[in-house]
Formats: structure tokens, C-alpha cells, sequence
């Protein structure tokens, strides 16, 4: 058995708003919306998928996305619009990334490892 991909589940007060947020400011392509008004969206960008749904009581969630080049993603974003709530910068943690927050509150953690997974730094305790 091989695990693929986990895909992020957001509720939204307004899923055709965070479908359009998703779509104008994160360079995001629709998948399918569920229902008119749309109660449940999907939206991709390469492998990163997310799905979208109705839900009055929204509460925060994090989610890492992991991407190639965090500087590239960092200018295309915040010349779309995206919400840039945390800067650009490398991290004592071993990632460069920055935080975009969703409408509804969500915060998208946009990280590249500074040392690539596997090589003999990153998995050597820090002393």
C-alpha cells in the first residue's frame, strides 16, 4: 500500500468567494464545484489540491505547501493579490517560507527546505 497525497479539507463561510480567492490570488484552477451557489469546490495547482466547503462555524487551519522554488511563489503571489501575513525569510526550523491568509482565515504556509530531505545535514541532531 502507498499513501499518495493528503488533500486539505477547508470549511469556508463562502465557498464561491474562497474558490475565487483560491483561483485570482493563488493561481489555483477549479476541479468542480458541488451545487448552485456552491456548497463544495475543489481547486488544484500542480499537485497541490485543495477542497472547499460550506460551513457557518469556521475555525483556522495551517497547511504546509511545499513548493520548489519559495521565491518565484513568493513574487507571483503577492502580485496577485494574495494576503501575505508573515514575510518572506529562512526560518531557524530549516525552511525558507511565508504565511498567506484566507479569507476565511485559514494560513497557507508557502516552505522550501533550506537542506534537501535526505542529504547527510538534515538528518544529523543538532548538537
Amino acid at each position: 500500500m502507498v499513501m499518495r497525497v493528503a488533500v486539505p479539507v477547508l470549511p469556508c463561510r463562502d465557498v464561491q468567494a474562497a474558490r475565487s480567492y483560491f483561483t485570482d490570488a493563488l493561481g489555483f484552477d477549479t476541479i468542480f464545484t458541488w451545487e448552485t451557489p456552491p456548497s463544495y469546490a475543489a481547486v488544484i495547482r500542480d499537485t497541490a489540491e485543495f477542497h472547499l466547503y460550506a460551513e457557518s462555524s469556521v475555525g483556522p487551519a495551517r497547511v504546509t505547501v511545499v513548493v520548489d522554488d519559495v521565491d518565484s511563489c513568493h513574487d507571483e503571489l503577492r502580485a496577485r493579490g494574495a494576503d501575505i501575513v508573515e514575510p518572506l525569510a529562512d526560518r531557524p526550523y530549516g525552511m525558507r517560507d511565508f504565511n498567506v491568509r484566507t479569507p476565511d482565515g485559514h494560513l497557507l504556509i508557502f516552505s522550501q527546505p533550506l537542506i534537501e530531505y535526505g542529504s547527510p545535514s538534515a538528518d544529523q541532531p543538532e548538537e
